[in-house]
């Protein structure tokens, strides 16, 4: 019993129960925060002309969570000329993987439509076609990648790169990033060393 509390103590005292790297790094993620359907949403900056933060009850659009989400060619301009976007910049710990995730939808009306995402000189093309379920109707669906930071601060952008733009807009909501858990060499030796220690004092005591 005593070993056993010995062992708990130390674990907290590591720090290993705090997983404070799991936060949520993008601020207004949501478009919670945004009450203008034409301003840039707090925390972030457009890439070109500003677009529109929609409601899902304006349109009945299935709802991915929340109220709001961002539309790459919404009320700022619908056309959603190719080139434009929305990005933000967080703090980011050299050498530290990250996981990026966000729900992806289009505006379902006419077209193919491509969105990359990139972090740190990673990025990926998101293909939207049409499905057939009605304009603004399309349930978004989770995306995610990983990639691993360069530098102390870090730009994730969206950008339509591709298509006619205007009639299946790519559409955006939860977007996150969080830091993968990577113990510090430091932190791996002092459990190996702690864990050792307590073994032989273990054998020592029977």
């Amino acid at each position: 019993m005593k070993l056993t509390r010995f062992i708990s103590t130390s674990i907290l005292t590591l720090g290993l129960t705090s997983p404070t790297w799991a936060a949520n790094l993008i601020v207004n993620g949501g478009f919670e925060a945004s009450t203008s359907q034409t301003d840039t949403p707090p925390g972030w900056f457009n890439i070109g002309h500003s677009d529109g933060v929609m409601t899902y009850a304006a349109y009945g659009t299935p709802v991915y969570e929340g109220l709001n989400f961002y539309d790459l060619g919404g009320y700022g301009d619908p056309y959603g000329p190719i080139g434009d976007g929305i990005a933000q910049t967080f703090v980011t710990t050299v050498g530290l993987s990250y996981t990026v995730t966000f729900g992806l939808s289009g505006e379902n009306a006419a077209g193919d439509e491509t969105l990359t995402v990139a972090a740190d000189g990673t990025s990926f093309d998101y293909l939207l076609t049409p499905t057939g379920a009605g304009a603004v109707q399309r349930p978004f669906v989770t995306e995610s990648f990983d990639f691993v930071a360069s530098s102390a601060l870090t730009t994730l952008s969206f950008i339509h790169t591709a298509g006619t733009g205007g009639n299946n807009d790519p559409l955006i909501d939860g977007v996150s990033v969080v830091a993968t858990e990577v113990p510090e060499p430091g932190t791996s030796a002092m459990i190996l060393i702690g864990l050792g220690a307590l073994g032989g004092w273990s054998r020592r005591r029977s």
